[in-house]
């Protein structure tokens, strides 16, 4: 197994033994729930895959440093291709959150009190 292999085996069970971590704590049994709504007036966001997206774009620019020619600052392919996603992830998080806002500033939500 060469240093590299053995490197990214490493960062793998490194990431994977937080992962775990996180879970057990977040998790913990006995823990009091609630289930009860928000009050009125208080917005929540929707689920959104937008987070998601932008942390696919860096890291395919991430991967576009690392992973690059010897001659070059980073792998054009990958990187062209992380700015592309990460510009259109920017773009459409903004719009969704422009739209939120004239949702929610024009009463358009279940609150009883006019804005």
């Amino acid at each position: 197994m060469t240093d590299h292999a053995l490197g990214l085996l490493l960062i793998g069970v490194g990431i994977l033994f937080v992962l775990g971590v996180v879970f057990a704590v977040s998790s913990r049994v006995g823990r009091p729930r609630s289930v009860s709504a928000p009050p009125p007036g208080v917005h929540m966001p929707s689920p959104s895959w937008l987070p998601v997206i932008l942390s696919l774009a860096a890291v395919l620019i991430g991967s576009a440093l690392a992973f690059k020619p010897d001659d070059m600052v980073a792998n054009p392919v990958l990187g062209i291709a992380g700015l592309v996603v990460l510009v259109a992830g920017i773009v459409t998080w903004v719009r969704d959150a422009g739209r939120e806002w004239r949702d929610v500033e024009h009463g358009s939500h279940d609150d009883a009190r006019a804005h």
